[in-house]
């Protein structure tokens, strides 16, 4: 774990700190339980800029984040670096949330998340798990992206589908014998 990632909340200054920097997917693997792909696929960096500031009780990250990860199209299966990015804001307190349980504390607060005393916050891992809540199911490599054949399973933004269409079965190949004016 990277010390400089782990923070105190206690002892954080009125000034707060902010960062912008850049996070190396090495870093962002679990060193405690060895080497872990924390986030799989990630094939790019991830850019980071943040800022904790203490408002009161509570504490307020808020900042955004950018990287790319490797995944597979969802229309024609070819893998591709989907473009990743969020804006996180969260909130955190010390403390149990006035002896609620963690269902009740949150239903009551909408937003904080209670830290015991002294708040000893993992940066990275609120990083990871914000490119977690990030993860989409489904993503296409484009918008033009024209998926594979329902009959013969050929990519179809690379290859032309040589396959026959068999539409007598269509419940709406009736009205193709329709002469419509126009």
């Amino acid at each position: 774990m990277q010390k400089q990632w782990l923070i105190t909340l206690q002892g954080l200054t009125a000034a707060g700190r902010s960062w912008n920097t850049t996070i190396s997917a090495d870093v962002l693997g679990d060193e405690q339980r060895g080497h872990v792909d924390a986030i799989p696929g990630l094939v790019k960096d991830v850019a980071w800029a943040a800022s904790l500031q203490r408002m009161g009780n509570v504490y307020h990250l808020s900042g955004q984040w950018d990287t790319a990860i490797r995944r597979e199209c969802s229309r024609c299966t070819v893998p591709f670096d989907w473009q990743a990015s969020g804006v996180m804001e969260r909130d955190f307190q010390l403390g149990d949330a006035h002896g609620l349980d963690a269902r009740d504390a949150e239903a009551a607060s909408g937003i904080c998340e209670y830290l015991p005393a002294p708040g000893e916050l993992d940066l990275l891992d609120v990083l990871r798990e914000d490119i977690w809540l990030g993860w989409k199911a489904d993503v296409v490599c484009s918008d033009d992206c024209k998926g594979l054949c329902l009959g013969c399973g050929c990519n179809l933004n690379t290859d032309a589908c040589s396959c026959t269409k068999d539409e007598s079965s269509n419940p709406f190949a009736a009205l193709r014998k329709l002469k419509l004016e126009g």
